[in-house]
């Protein structure tokens, strides 16, 4: 099982390198963690977007790319559209976002996963290393479906089941997040939750528990419990993912890392393999282990999508 960064680095040089199709690579950052992780062996990289742009950031970061394959395209659309083609050509083993609005991509997916007749919803993974933590632990959705349905959840649970039974969780414990209230009627994500619980019960979902708890207070206190009858919080309580009930509540959850002592990666998980999904604001060293974590995913799923 893996369970830390670390597991990730050393796995990603020992099964790289893999072929990335990145995405407007065209600020300084982006371009910096694509040399180092070319210069790591983690990747080869499939350079996709405006050529004096990419050029003037390579030769800012000092990147040789004369030998790197490069596909010359300025629309936004357009640069989305051939990454994720070749994607589920097989051409490339995962791609990444650059400096490209993420709605171009997710667009891209869809058409592809039409056109392959998966039906497969979309949805980000965001992953926290917690140092006190003994495994990872996940939000989802990030990124894709604004208010999902219980249907929509089903599908989001499956990515982020499929993605942590790859990354070697037999049976990851999930919580699905909601907030409570004793009058107007129970909130449909609490509904949602107890219908999960069930289905996941049944075998719907795969291998994987639904634990009780919705809220980070159960998780370590449990219902009709009060915080003054624990002397100290056991981190390891929390679940390997939670679900969150809409996306603008998973975006600020998930984006807490700049401010607290956690790492965070996120990726799509397609039928065809990873799609990297780095924020606008990471700096080089956290895309680098965006990169790390998709060469090891892409690497696992290989017979397995």
């Amino acid at each position: 099982m893996i369970r830390t960064l670390d597991d990730i680095t050393r796995l990603a040089k020992e099964k790289g390198p893999k072929k990335l199709a990145v995405l407007a690579p065209e600020d300084g950052e982006f371009m910096e963690a694509v040399k180092k992780s070319q210069q790591m062996g983690y990747i080869e990289p499939v350079l996709i977007g405006n050529q004096e742009m990419m050029q003037r950031v390579a030769d800012e970061v000092e990147f040789d790319i004369s030998n790197v394959e490069k596909i010359f395209e300025a629309d936004r659309q357009a640069i989305a559209n051939l990454g994720t083609a070749m994607l589920f050509a097989g051409d490339v083993d995962m791609s990444s976002k650059g400096q490209i609005p993420t709605s171009f991509i997710y667009r891209s997916i869809i058409k592809e996963e039409s056109k392959a007749g998966t039906g497969r919803t979309i949805s980000v993974i965001t992953l926290w290393e917690i140092p006190e933590l003994d495994h990872f632990m996940a939000f989802t959705d990030t990124g894709a479906n604004i208010y999902p349905d219980y249907k929509a959840k089903v599908a989001v649970l499956k990515n982020a089941i499929f993605l942590f039974h790859v990354l070697g969780y037999a049976s990851p414990r999930i919580s699905v997040l909601s907030g409570q209230r004793e009058i107007g009627g129970t909130l449909a994500s609490y509904e949602d939750g107890r219908s999960l619980q069930k289905a996941a019960a049944s075998g719907e979902l795969g291998e994987c528990e639904i634990i009780e708890a919705t809220s980070f207070f159960e998780f370590f206190v449990g219902k009709g419990r009060q915080l003054a009858d624990y002397e100290e919080i056991d981190i390891k309580k929390l679940p390997e993912i939670l679900l969150v009930p809409s996306l603008d509540t998973g975006n600020i959850l998930c984006k807490l890392d700049f401010f607290l002592n956690v790492k965070r990666r996120s990726l799509v998980m397609t039928s065809k393999g990873p799609v990297l999904i780095p924020s606008r604001a990471d700096f080089c060293d956290s895309i680098m282990g965006e990169i790390a974590m998709g060469v090891v995913v892409a690497d696992r799923i290989k017979g397995v999508v």
